[in-house]
């Protein structure tokens, strides 16, 4: 007699020990559970000490500028388009949960930049401002300007300009007014008269919202966008777009995809047990022992963390979908019995128990290796898996059979499964040896196809976005810019404003240095010393050789003057006396005062500027938006040691580079450990190759047809593969271990179809509750869905035919020996 029958009389004897253990089991439980916090920060879940981790989280928390809404309206009537904008900026100001409207560069921010900055060209003279000035210094140039003075001062526009123009009649105060077009925030294109932003076919016009509440409050979101969505004018067309439409619309696709996958599966499993069971009681006994085991396993986090993501919860209630198996085998081999409940219970827990402990042995061994991850989720979602897994198992070994005895199914309730197998594994028999062949000539075939898995790290694949948002986003790239949407950001820091404009500084010169097309506030507010270092700069550009070049230049211009036709020009000793205003602001008799935020701050333009800012107690941060090509991240990186660099591509690429090498190093550890503890269990290495099948060949047949239908790999579906090959292992083991423990070839039958039986329902469970997920339209819960699919259904097919195959083969040879 083995210990689980033992455990059965004596816990059927001692009839008050069961429920006083599960009682102080469930209440020491239940007060962790209370404990826990459950925290919705994705980034608890990856590397802890990887610095682009940390950088990241710095940035979206400091920026909710990342998160403001696009809405850009689209027509070919000019007038209309510029209706719609005044209409939908009106309306959306009075819209609960808007923060603020953008619609337009203001009149009066324009009138602040006009007088806040002009005569401050050497101010902001960096080498990018001197490459812009220096093909101004020529005959030509002046010469158009010239004529321009004269076409104007003659009326041809209505206006005079005759201050402006020998005040400045290079145009530095016009480089200066165009350095705020690089505060654009990436979106390329133009203003109208009054400031509408435009692009530059004139088609589009954009507006930016920042709503007073965060992206991922979906509840919120949802009634917020409709509501704004309703404020938007008609006879135009509207795109919206933003972290906060694509939040919604993944909430919206999620809800819809879970009520018909739950639906779809209740249904599925509940019609599965009337057929098989041909009762609804019999399910009862899974679902307890797997609820028992996630209020340990959640009551355990509450005892040693206090604090839980529910992603990691969500995670590990899939890993504990390996855990129904053992109740399903405990019931299916207790209705596949004929003879009284107390006996069936008995005699299921004697064939079931030996299995489904070193099954769980080795999923345990197999998920410990998550430890070793790189992703802090992993290591604890291993130990909510572990935690829960082990409840599930004393819960369907102790209290299962308990159960069964007092209140089990009919006898031979599932006799109608176990006689399907009986004939199936008759069929099989007389087909051995081509079966092996078929398998064989499948994995071989399917292995060749394993070069073709391919791995999608791009996480923007995995949203579900509507097909209006993603063509609106479309709309929106090729309207303004293809890079509009995809930026580099770059994050400088300081302890007050000074320090960090000055890094700022820095970091966009060395932005400069790599070609990069940039915006911030480097353009338009450097730091004081900065602003210093460009008024030498300037001085220094400006020596007697290049003004009395200039000077020459200038003379040498001709114009005609539009009244009379005569041409008209300047000596070099007119220039002099004309142009005076001029050349004092060259050589700077007195230099201009310098830009300071101070005297900025509550004016119209800070709230241009303030949108790159972010201040708080712990300091200062000032924000650039980059397009930068990728292979020049690393440099980027090596020029701006201090600034935070948040780049999408780059993210995604070093996750997946840790997802591919915990792969490698999970995976090793975990068929290591496996092995070690089959063997010790088995003794025999033969045993152990066929108990292994399931999980080899199904993550070969898996991973092949994956090539095969063009199914990518990526961050989400990666991790299932833990889950089927924890399937794998035990359905392997589940038959291979009861193989072991019968007497003979007609007792070997019986069991094994009874064990048969046992993983068919626990497949097919599987199968209707994780693989109902590939009819989801969310791309992430349809590859999690496929991929269970083909992984389950393969890992059933080898443990059904193969396995038991691979195993009489061995005893036919025994007895022919004997």
């Amino acid at each position: 007699m083995g210990p689980f029958e033992r455990s059965f009389l004596f816990l059927a004897r001692r009839k008050a020990v069961l429920p006083a253990f599960l009682l102080v089991v469930l209440g020491l439980s239940v007060g962790g559970a209370v404990q826990v916090n459950f925290a919705e920060d994705i980034f608890a879940l990856l590397p802890a000490d990887e610095p682009r981790v940390a950088e990241t989280r710095i940035a979206l928390e400091r920026y909710r500028g990342l998160e403001r809404i696009v809405i850009a309206l689209e027509s070919d009537d000019p007038a209309a388009l510029a209706s719609a904008v005044d209409e939908a900026d009106a309306n959306l100001r009075k819209l609960d949960g808007v923060k603020g409207v953008v619609s337009r560069v203001d009149r009066a921010t324009r009138e602040d930049i006009f007088n806040l900055y002009s005569g401050k060209a050497p101010l902001l003279f960096d080498e990018a401002f001197r490459a812009e000035l220096e093909p101004r210094l020529t005959r030509e140039f002046f010469a158009a300007r010239l004529q321009d003075f004269l076409d104007e001062q003659a009326g041809k526009e209505g206006i005079s300009v005759v201050s402006t123009f020998r005040r400045d009649p290079f145009g530095f105060d016009e480089l200066v007014f165009q350095r705020f077009e690089h505060l654009n925030g990436g979106f390329r294109g133009k203003t109208d008269g009054v400031g509408r932003i435009l692009s530059s076919d004139g088609r589009f016009a954009v507006l930016f919202v920042e709503a007073d509440f965060p992206s991922s409050d979906t509840g919120h979101g949802r009634e917020f966008m409709d509501a704004l969505q309703a404020a938007l004018p008609t006879g135009v067309t509207t795109h919206v777009i933003g972290a906060h439409r694509s939040s919604v619309d993944n909430a919206v696709v999620l809800r819809n995809d879970m009520h018909l996958t739950v639906a779809t599966s209740l249904i599925a499993i509940v019609l599965l047990f009337l057929i098989v069971f041909r009762s609804l009681t019999p399910i009862l006994l899974p679902l307890l022992s797997v609820g028992f085991g996630f209020i340990v396993a959640l009551g355990l986090q509450g005892w040693l963390h206090g604090e839980l993501s529910a992603i990691t919860v969500g995670f590990s209630a899939v890993l504990l979908g390996i855990a129904v198996d053992y109740g399903i085998h405990l019931v299916t081999t207790y209705g596949s019995e004929p003879g009284e409940r107390p006996q069936r219970a008995q005699l299921a827990v004697s064939h079931v128990g030996r299995p489904a402990f070193v099954a769980a042995l080795t999923t345990v061994a197999a998920i410990l290796m998550l430890r070793c991850s790189s992703f802090d989720g992993l290591h604890q979602l291993s130990e909510m898996a572990m935690a829960g897994i082990a409840g599930a198992l004393v819960f369907a070994l102790l209290a299962g059979p308990q159960l069964l005895r007092v209140a089990g199914p009919k006898s031979v309730s599932a006799q109608g499964l176990s006689n399907l197998l009986g004939r199936l594994n008759a069929g099989r028999r007389r087909l051995r040896v081509p079966l092996l062949v078929a398998a064989l000539a499948a994995t071989l075939g399917l292995g060749a196809c394993l070069p073709l898995v391919g791995f999608d790290g791009d996480v923007m694949n995995l949203d579900g976005k509507s097909d209006a948002t993603r063509e609106s986003e479309l709309a929106v790239q090729q309207a303004f810019g293809q890079d509009t949407l995809s930026r580099t950001l770059v994050v400088s820091s300081g302890d007050d404003m000074q320090a960090a404009l000055r890094e700022n500084d820095l970091n966009s010169a060395a932005l400069q240095r790599l070609s990069a097309k940039f915006e911030g506030l480097a353009w338009v507010l450097p730091a004081r010393v900065t602003q210093q270092q460009h008024l030498e700069h300037w001085q220094r550009f400006w020596s007697e050789q290049r003004i009395v070049a200039l000077k020459r230049a200038m003379a040498q211009a001709r114009a005609v003057r539009p009244d009379t036709g005569t041409e008209l020009g300047f000596s070099e000793e007119q220039i002099e006396a004309r142009f005076g205003e001029l050349f004092a602001g060259i050589r700077m008799a007195t230099p201009p005062a310098q830009l300071d935020p101070s005297d900025l701050r509550g004016k119209p333009v800070w709230a241009l500027l303030a949108s790159y800012l972010s201040e708080s107690d712990d300091g200062v941060s000032v924000g650039a938006t980059a397009t930068l090509d990728p292979s020049s991240m690393g440099e980027l990186r090596a020029a701006t040691p201090s600034a935070i660099v948040l780049n999408k591509a780059g993210f995604v690429a070093r996750m997946v580079g840790f997802i591919q090498s915990d792969l490698l190093l999970m995976g090793g550890l975990s068929l290591l450990l496996v092995i070690v503890v089959l063997v010790l269990t088995f003794g025999s290495a033969r045993e152990v190759g066929i108990a292994l099948v399931p999980v080899a060949g199904g993550m070969v047949w898996t991973l092949g047809l994956m090539g095969l239908f063009g199914i990518k790999f990526n961050i989400i579906n990666t991790l299932v593969t833990v889950f089927i090959a924890g399937l794998g292992i035990d359905y392997g083991i589940f038959l291979v271990q009861t193989w072991r423990g019968s007497t003979g070839p007609e007792q070997a039958a019986r069991r094994l179809q009874h064990a048969g039986a046992g993983v068919l329902v626990a497949a097919l469970t599987t199968l209707f509750g994780f693989g109902s997920l590939a009819l989801a339209n969310h791309p992430a819960l349809f590859s999690v869905g496929i991929t269970t699919a083909l992984g389950v259904t393969s890992a059933l097919l080898l443990t059904l035919f193969v396995v038991p195959t691979l195993l009489e083969f061995r005893r036919s040879r025994k007895v022919q020996h004997d």
